[in-house]
């Protein structure tokens, strides 16, 4: 057997179009696949709907006529809830007591502990992913405020118009939200209001009335349940931010380069209707980032309270931060005839780059704390204007805010992470983060309410490159970026390895696994953000002491003038600049560091560097293959370390080892096979490949998209044993074993037998954009043999794969014709893996929420809030932490001691005094930090096996 690919040789060569006997064969069996909608139902009335060539098309989710619901024969499918989902550029909140942070994400409210960062509840909120109208348009929350009057209930505004007035201390009040009529809300505050003389929450709205014109509303608990408040303002300038101090005396309304602040007229309120403000506008240097109000007020000698002194910063969008000290005494007095105030001079301070994403006053009100792009929290001495820095953080600061004593900042970061840090001594008590892959958010970046030289992603069209730790199934490894403004920069780059961790639900650590850039200066001189590379592939060794990356990397279009010679194009220029590199990891016995041991440049190449099209993980042994450009397939087996002919060790003694190819194989082209086809020299070529269950064999798919070859390639010779053609139809996306069956996923999704020669499914995708094809995904399971494929829906409007677009899962077993679930997601998913250990899938979305897809009564290893788990302190009432609720059917200690009196002890001699050696119980507490420590019943119940184990018999 020729392994140079001399097709000559090759076992089988046939077409479709030249055997009728393949043909009826590749028909032989289809696929009885019913269409379903997003809640499970059949929509197909029983039947599967068939193309002209026979193929079965996938579900199509907008069919709107119902039927019986998937038949299977197998363990009925489950998909859980999503977890975790996207930090929203909304202020965090404390508790009164600093004992608890609020946390607004994309889909719900959720409590953490500022003491030990465990989740304490989750309060997820229907937020549906677009709207009817226009799919390209999503609902999302504006705001959330704690409460002024009842600090147990926070105060959440959906773009929608619903208000929810949730408690966050039991998670009740989700199922009846309030409704206001407006065409879309952009911003709500609330503040305690002394009504009839009594103070209640007054729900200040801003609403949006044309395109660059708002309303501010007045809702009080009645007007709320009514959906009719009373109008404040009405202004014509772009609305933005929207705040209220002093029990609503005073209101702050921002709109671009224009501030709008309101006076509550003074006079006793009987209701809301007599609420009147006198608004006075006056115009600012910059564009309105961000803004915050420091006030003092008095009593008067009548007993109300007076508004001393107001301060009032704003950040801009060109970096610049603007105070105005005493702003009120600086506006027109009550018998001004004019409501715009003249030039009013700030005191300003300049250190930004960019805009200011935030900027808060400290609680003494001596210091200013912002932040933006830099990555740099930057405290200012008001009077001196001395600048302190706290440099390197994670991302870029999307929030500050001050805790209610001073004593600690709230920082919430663009890459989905949260910290505090203690004003003393700068240093973090609390961590949380979520999955950090690229989301398209809701808002437009505050970097961009200034015109800048480059354009951000406006999509997502590449799937999100993830592994799952074979030996640590609820460790999930992915290739992200630094942060959101980082990575919608111009061009998607992803250099940074997050390992999280599903079972806490917090990022455990980051690693960079490509170049990546400092933080404080990633721009040009023309202002254009710097490329960074993107990891295109991962994969683990069997034993997971192994990983493999490939990244890529190559200058931008507008940095290739001075090379263009002659004919040459910019595209021509990138390309012969590109840098791809295959690196070798060594992964700790704890799973948090790695090593590398190899870099191999250009490990496919012909007279340049060519794409690494696959990567592939031997499942029986450390060793790994790729598939590339050049045609070729290279197998990179670890041998020993030398140095002067003897074997290298490391500090420890333990011998090291290095990667190289051990045998590169050359694949055939689909023109060799047939002389009648023409194949143009730079049509383009994809590839993948997969090894089988046992090792013995590689399967290779390469060629054009006019059609290419599948190759079993001999893992221990090289040589072929068999060639299959006309199973792909279009680019090679994806090719998986399973036993004797191959997926194959091009332009349609085939199961084929190699070994039976037989065509046992076959399902036609739907016509989407060029994109789209390239997030259609296929896994694999092992355990369970099923297959996952995740399509997009392709969207009505528009082809871009923009925040309407949707994502449809289908999976089914090898060995039945019927799929055992089909579900339509509102979201995109980006990613999808295999449970390593399990029967089930884990989905990655592109609003960064996890869900789980597990057969039969299997669990996959999500995380719990405590309160699921009933160890919420705040259940317990007045109890203290180390008091426990009675539960139903539970008996009290009185009972118990009498019950104990009933007791005959079987072997009094088998009691005995627990002793345990201080090192088992710090190997528990001390075996990770503790935003990722284990859930707590998990903790509990490895201390109490170490006390309940009886000693060993003499």
């Amino acid at each position: 057997m020729d392994v140079n690919g001399d097709t000559a040789s090759l076992k089988r060569k046939r077409e479709p179009k030249d055997d009728p006997a393949l043909s009826q064969k590749k028909h032989r069996r289809k696929s009885k696949l019913q269409e379903v909608n997003v809640n499970g139902e059949d929509t197909t009335n029983g039947a599967p709907q068939q193309r002209p060539d026979g193929d079965v098309d996938l579900p199509d989710a907008s069919s709107q006529s119902l039927a019986g619901p998937v038949q299977s024969k197998s363990q009925p499918w489950r998909l859980s809830k999503p977890m975790g989902g996207r930090m929203l550029d909304i202020d965090p909140i404390f508790s009164p007591d600093e004992r608890h942070l609020l946390i607004t994400y994309n889909t719900s409210i959720q409590v953490y502990s500022t003491e030990d960062s465990l989740l304490v509840r989750r309060i997820a909120l229907p937020i549906p992913g677009s709207d009817g109208e226009n799919e390209l348009v999503s609902t999302h929350i504006v705001a959330s405020v704690l409460s002024k009057c009842d600090t147990d209930y926070v105060w959440v505004a959906c773009s929608d118009g619903r208000i929810w007035y949730l408690n966050w201390t039991s998670g009740s009040g989700v199922d009846a939200p309030f409704k206001v009529e407006a065409k879309k809300v952009l911003d709500m505050t609330v503040d305690a209001v002394e009504l009839g003389g009594k103070a209640e929450d007054v729900v200040l709205v801003l609403q949006k009335l044309t395109y660059s014109s708002a309303q501010i509303f007045a809702y009080n608990t009645k007007a709320l349940s009514a959906g009719r408040g009373t109008l404040l303002h009405t202004y014509d300038e772009s609305p933005q931010l929207l705040q209220s101090v002093a029990g609503g005396r005073l209101i702050v309304a921002a709109a671009k380069e224009t501030l709008h602040i309101g006076q509550l007229k003074p006079k006793k309120l009987a209701s809301l209707d007599d609420l009147v403000y006198r608004f006075v506008c006056f115009d600012v240097p910059d564009i309105v980032s961000c803004l915050n109000v420091r006030h003092t007020v008095r009593t008067t000698k009548k007993g109300g309270i007076e508004i001393q002194s107001v301060d009032l910063v704003i950040g801009g969008a060109r970096g610049g931060i603007y105070v105005y000290h005493d702003i009120l005494s600086k506006l027109p007095g009550e018998g001004s005839a004019s409501s715009k105030a003249g030039l009013i001079q700030p005191r300003k301070y300049h250190w930004h780059r960019r805009a200011v994403h935030s900027v808060k006053w400290s609680e003494d009100g001596n210091y200013l704390i912002s932040g933006g792009y830099e990555t740099v929290l930057v405290l200012w001495q008001v009077d001196t204007g001395r600048l302190d820095f706290l440099p390197h953080l994670l991302a870029s600061i999307e929030n500050i805010v001050v805790s209610p004593r001073g004593s600690s900042y709230a920082v919430h970061l663009d890459d989905n992470s949260t910290m505090v840090l203690s004003t003393a001594e700068m240093k973090p008590t609390m961590y949380v983060s979520g999955i950090q892959s690229l989301v398209l958010g809701d808002r437009p970046s505050k970097d961009s309410l200034v015109r800048r030289v480059w354009r951000p992603v406006d999509e997502i069209a590449t799937p999100l490159v993830a592994a799952i730790n074979p030996q640590s199934p609820s460790q999930m490894c992915l290739c992200v970026g630094n942060g959101q403004q980082a990575s919608l920069g111009g061009s998607l780059s992803t250099p940074l390895l997050q390992v999280f961790d599903i079972s806490s639900f917090q990022g455990v650590t980051k690693h960079a696994i490509a170049r990546t850039n400092p933080p404080e200066a990633n721009i040009t001189s023309e202002g254009a953000p710097i490329t960074e590379p993107t990891a295109t592939k991962l994969a683990f060794s069997r034993d997971s002491r192994w990983l493999v990356s490939v990244d890529e990397w190559q200058p931008p279009e507008r940095d290739t003038d001075v090379f263009l010679i002659g004919s040459k194009t910019p595209a021509d220029a990138c390309r012969e600049r590109r840098e791809i590199y295959l690196k070798f990891w060594e992964v700790s016995a704890d799973g948090q560091s790695l090593e590398l041991v190899t870099r191999i440049n250009d490990a496919h190449h012909t007279d340049r560097a060519e794409t690494i099209f696959d990567l592939a993980s031997d499942p029986t042994s450390s060793r790994f293959a790729t598939i590339g450009n050049d045609g070729t397939v290279r197998f990179w087996t670890s041998r020993m370390r030398k140095r002067d002919g003897l074997a290298a060790t490391g500090p420890d003694g333990e011998p090291l080892r290095s990667w190289t190819c051990s045998r590169t194989v050359s694949l055939p082209l689909y023109e060799r096979q047939d002389d009648t086809i023409e194949v143009a020299e730079n049509e383009p070529r994809s590839g993948a490949i997969t090894f089988s269950e046992d090792g013995s064999i590689l399967f290779a798919a390469f060629g054009p998209p006019s059609g290419a070859l599948v190759v079993a390639i001999d893992t221990e010779t090289g040589a072929f044993r068999d060639v299959v053609s006309g199973m792909f139809r279009g680019e090679v996306r994806a090719l998986k074993s399973l036993g004797s069956s191959l997926i194959m996923l091009s332009e349609d999704l085939v199961v084929y037998d190699i070994v039976s020669d037989e065509l046992l499914h076959s399902y036609s995708l739907k016509e989407t954009s060029e994109a789209a094809k390239r997030l259609t995904q296929v896994a694999v399971n092992y355990e369970s043999r099923s297959v996952a494929l995740v399509a997009p829906i392709p969207n009505q409007n528009q082809e871009k794969l923009k925040r309407g677009t949707r994502s449809e899962l289908v999976v089914f077993n090898i060995d039945e014709e019927e799929p055992q679930l089909v579900k339509t997601f509102s979201q995109l998913i980006t990613s999808v893996c295999a449970a390593p250990s399990s029967s089930g899938f884990v989905l990655v979305d592109s609003a960064a929420q996890i869900w789980s897809v597990t057969q039969g009564i299997e669990q996959a290893p999500m995380l719990q809030p405590l309160a699921d788990i009933g160890v919420d302190v705040n259940a317990v009432g007045d109890a203290t932490p180390n008091e426990l609720q009675l539960q139903d059917g539970e008996a009290s200690d009185e009972e118990m001691g009498d019950a104990d009196q009933d007791v005959d002890m079987e072997d009094e001699d088998d009691t005995h005094a627990a002793v345990v050696a201080p090192q088992r119980l710090a190997e528990i507490f001390n075996a990770a930090p503790a935003f990722a420590m284990p859930p707590i019943e998990d903790v509990f119940y490895q201390v109490t096996g170490l006390f309940s184990t009886k000693p060993l018999n003499a």
